[in-house]
């Protein structure tokens, strides 16, 4: 099995065939690096697959927020449902691991060409393989579609930061945050807002560690990360009282949403993104 792409459904779906004992290799040129963003995920969805070792930090409620206590506002919802961030670090090296245990080839190249059952690497070298898997994602490099790509976006900027302190309990996320209070009298900002309404995405991680995230859950076409970030700070401004802050780490993110599954029969085999299998 020749899998181009090592993300989470990569190295995923490598890792579960060399452990039934096929011969695997996972080509991808950033094989090495860690994966840029962070995810989060519901504790009784990963603990039965074995993988609740990668998560590093568990909330025992989640909450949405719609609006402020208010006459005909929105009643807000809280889940007491278990919700942690994942170690992406941790996941990679231990699904890295499971690929080598396996006897795995991991090559540290990109496929440029499938023809056939035969993958073409950049440095032109080639592997031949009785399946190939795309699992490239939104690139949708080798898998074939009959209909066109044309999908929404999930556009995000998101940061970690250190901070003096924070008004957010350690045992609760705020998995939404939709109240718009905090653009006061910035026409061009609320212009902005209707159009590409956001929500902010809380993860306190301690009492002087705390990631957020500004969201726009999904829009065509995306909207700028640049004005997410913009929106971000004055949050936290108004909304939290987070005047003094040192960014540990940010993210961007356009995540492509919808796409029709990929034709079937073919030869080669979608895996993940590249099948459309999003959130």
């Amino acid at each position: 099995v020749a899998i181009c792409g090592a993300g989470p459904a990569g190295l995923a779906t490598a890792a579960e065939c060399a452990a039934r004992g096929l011969k695997v290799c996972v080509a991808d040129p950033a094989l090495g690096r860690d994966w840029p963003n962070n995810y989060g995920v519901w504790i009784d969805e990963v603990e039965p697959l074995g993988f609740d070792d990668c998560v590093d930090v568990v909330w025992t409620e989640s909450s949405v927020v719609f609006e402020d206590a208010a006459p005909g506002a929105l009643e807000n919802v809280t889940l007491q449902r278990p919700y942690g961030r994942v170690d992406r670090k941790r996941l990679k090296r231990r699904l890295v691991d499971a690929c080598a245990a396996g006897g795995a080839t991991l090559l540290t190249k990109r496929a440029v060409d499938v023809e056939g059952t035969a993958v073409e690497f950049d440095d032109g070298s080639s592997v031949r393989a009785c399946v190939v898997v795309d699992a490239t994602g939104f690139r949708r490099k080798f898998v074939k579609h009959d209909v066109a790509f044309d999908p929404g976006y999930q556009v995000t900027y998101g940061a970690l930061l250190k901070v003096e302190k924070h008004p957010f309990p350690l045992d609760k996320l705020v998995l939404m945050d939709y109240r718009d209070e905090y653009i006061g009298g910035d026409d061009e900002m609320r212009k902005r807002n209707e159009r590409f309404p956001t929500f902010m995405y809380v993860m306190p991680i301690s009492d002087t560690e705390i990631f957020f995230e500004e969201t726009v859950l999904v829009s065509r076409p995306g909207a700028d990360s640049a004005d997410l970030e913009a929106r971000l700070r004055k949050r936290l401004s108004v909304s939290y009282g987070i005047e003094h802050f040192e960014v540990l780490e940010s993210e961007r993110a356009a995540i492509p949403m919808g796409g029709m599954d990929p034709v079937v029969p073919q030869r080669v085999v979608g895996c993940g993104a590249t099948a459309s299998c999003v959130h």
